[in-house]
């Protein structure tokens, strides 16, 4: 049961919006860090190194905000946030991945005809 004498609403509130501003975080972090690599490797240590930030900053939000009293409303909440700012993003971020690609695919013929120029002379 959440009281409001306890500020648990605000709690609950402010563990959402952490939620939602992790889950930009991730996806600008995957969206633009992980394309590049494609070593499986790589990328297991990359979301084994932000799931551990991930992780760190709930408990520094625990300990901050509620006094480093476990809640599990708050870890529903802190999560709740994250998935959904997930499952609203999932469309413009897969506009904006196929521009990046796009993007970088047309920028790799001029970087090959400038080094053939400079072979040539």
């Amino acid at each position: 049961m959440i009281f409001s004498t306890f500020n648990q609403v605000n709690c609950f509130l402010i563990f959402l919006f952490f939620g939602i501003i992790i889950g930009l975080i991730s996806k600008l972090f995957f969206t633009l860090i992980l394309k590049n690599y494609q070593k499986i490797i790589i990328k297991n240590m990359f979301y084994t190194v932000f799931y551990a930030f991930f992780s760190i900053f709930f408990v520094f939000l625990i300990n901050y905000y509620n006094l480093g009293q476990f809640n599990y409303a708050l870890i529903i909440s802190y999560l709740l946030g994250y998935f959904y700012f997930l499952y609203i993003s999932k469309n413009l971020f897969a506009f904006l991945e196929n521009k990046w690609y796009n993007m970088i695919i047309k920028l790799k013929p001029f970087r090959k005809k400038k080094n053939e120029s400079n072979k040539e002379n």
